[in-house]
């Protein structure tokens, strides 16, 4: 890898840290640069300013493996639950949302990147918005419960009784019909 992709790659890899877990409104471009080790105007050379970087960080943050059809979608889902990486330096798309679908400079970037690679994908297996929505819904308060707020009574990730519970909350999401 040459030196200047070496410098844009520790760049995203400290503005993800900063940016995701802070927020992008609480975290200075001198930072970023401080952490990364470069010069704060390399931001600019290689993104353009903060925004950019931003906008560079979300870059296959929501991206899934390949889903499947109604039918396999909770068991894939299981999957992607037991082999996510749990604990190391950088933080979830989950605290990406957390810290920054309400921000003002990039709240609607952050929800138009989730909607457009998460839930449209979602609404297209799942064939209702509604339902895409409560199985959306389901995913992020699990992975919530489970991460932030380490919920008493959520079982132990990899465990038989979390994957119980994560799929029972699953098939309620899907089975949803309107009063």
């Amino acid at each position: 890898m040459n030196k200047a992709l070496a410098t844009r790659e520790r760049l995203l890899t400290e503005a993800r840290k900063l940016l995701w877990s802070r927020g992008y409104s609480n975290v200075s471009l001198r930072e970023i640069a401080q952490g990364a080790g470069v010069d704060v105007a390399l931001v600019s050379r290689y993104f353009g300013g903060k925004r950019g970087l931003f906008e560079a960080t979300l870059e296959g943050a929501f991206d899934a493996p390949s889903l499947p059809d109604e039918a396999q979608l909770v068991d894939t889902v299981l999957q992607m639950f037991r082999d996510a990486p749990r604990g190391g330096d950088t933080p979830s798309s989950l605290q990406l949302i957390q810290t920054n679908a309400n921000d003002p400079e990039v709240g609607e970037t952050v929800r138009a990147a989730q909607s457009e690679s998460m839930q449209r994908i979602l609404e297209e297996i799942i064939g209702d918005k509604e339902r895409a929505a409560l199985f959306m819904s389901v995913l992020m308060g699990f992975a919530m419960a489970e991460k932030t707020l380490k919920l008493d009574g959520i079982a132990i990730p990899g465990t038989p009784a979390f994957e119980a519970q994560l799929r029972h909350l699953m098939v309620a999401a899907l089975r949803y019909e309107k009063p």
